[in-house]
């Protein structure tokens, strides 16, 4: 009969599964490769469950051991959201601000904000969490942020978000590109480089392959990554061109080129809070820095 699993089975488990090894688990859980060895061994015999098979020196986990791996990391992962608010809250003492954005906010926009808003409430906590739009959606559902900020879409029925500044989207170019002399980039003279793209889902990259049909093949597109800082460092090396937001762009300036483009491609920034928490006096002043900044964009 198949007997209750400890924590310390588990623990053991997980560490084995992200290093491939019981010697480099041991290592990452501060013990020894007997004691590691032995959790793993209770745990496939409490379990009655075959969870690895030795692969090359390495213990590579069979089917079972990887879908039990999966729902392990889902609570674990539930653990370190806990173990954050835990964070946060012990050091709210002095007041504490919790920022959610996507990356290329969090590198673009944030910097002079937070530092303005330092300025004013030195002895502030501020937590920022750089994620995409469905996480932040999450965090928002979740009262893990105060205050949320992406150029994706949220939902207007759950949050109710305010789109604080729209910016048209730039043509990101190599130093060396032979259009550096141009001031606006029509898409047409795109025609022949290589296209450099978020995946298919993100909005501005429906608006960039709509606008770029025309006239280009398929294989154009040849690169496509998830961040658009992965991108701009991509272009500054020379591996083609992109359409971004202005505010990733422009941490990347001297590295690359930077060109308004036509026609234009609208990239709305919203903010959103949690609905059913009231924001803090801290959270209103935060507010208040970023508006005043954005207008000045």
């Amino acid at each position: 009969m198949a007997r209750s699993l400890n924590f310390q089975q588990i623990e053991a488990f997980k560490a084995v599964i992200q290093t491939g090894t019981t010697t480099r688990a041991a290592l990452m859980l501060n013990t020894t490769q007997p004691s590691i060895s032995r959790r793993i061994a209770e745990l496939q015999n409490a379990s009655e469950l075959k969870l690895f098979e030795l692969h090359q020196g390495r213990l590579r986990p069979t089917s079972e051991g990887k879908l039990l791996y999966k729902t392990i990391q889902k609570h674990f992962d539930g653990l370190e959201k806990i173990e954050s608010v835990v964070s946060i809250l012990r050091k709210s003492g002095t007041g504490a601000l919790r920022i959610a954005c996507t990356p290329t906010l969090g590198s673009g926009l944030m910097p002079p904000v937070v530092r303005q808003f330092l300025q004013k409430f030195p002895n502030t906590y501020v937590n920022i969490q750089t994620l995409g739009t469905p996480q932040l959606a999450e965090y928002l559902h979740q009262d893990l942020c105060d205050v949320a900020l992406t150029t994706g879409t949220l939902d207007q029925k759950d949050f109710q978000p305010q789109v604080i500044k729209t910016s048209s989207a730039v043509c990101v170019l190599p130093l060396d590109h032979p259009l550096k002399n141009v001031d606006v980039i029509d898409l047409k003279l795109l025609k022949d480089d290589r296209v450099l793209s978020l995946s298919d889902n993100e909005e501005i990259t429906m608006q960039i392959k709509a606008l770029l049909t025309e006239g280009k093949d398929s294989n154009d597109f040849v690169i496509e990554t998830t961040s658009s800082i992965t991108i701009c460092a991509l272009v500054a090396a020379g591996n083609g061109i992109a359409i971004v937001n202005p505010y990733v762009a422009h941490t990347f300036a001297g590295q690359l080129l930077i060109k308004k483009l036509a026609p234009a491609i609208n990239i709305p920034v919203q903010m959103a809070m949690p609905i059913h928490t009231a924001p803090s006096l801290l959270t209103r002043h935060f507010i208040e820095i970023l508006l005043a900044h954005v207008e000045t964009l």
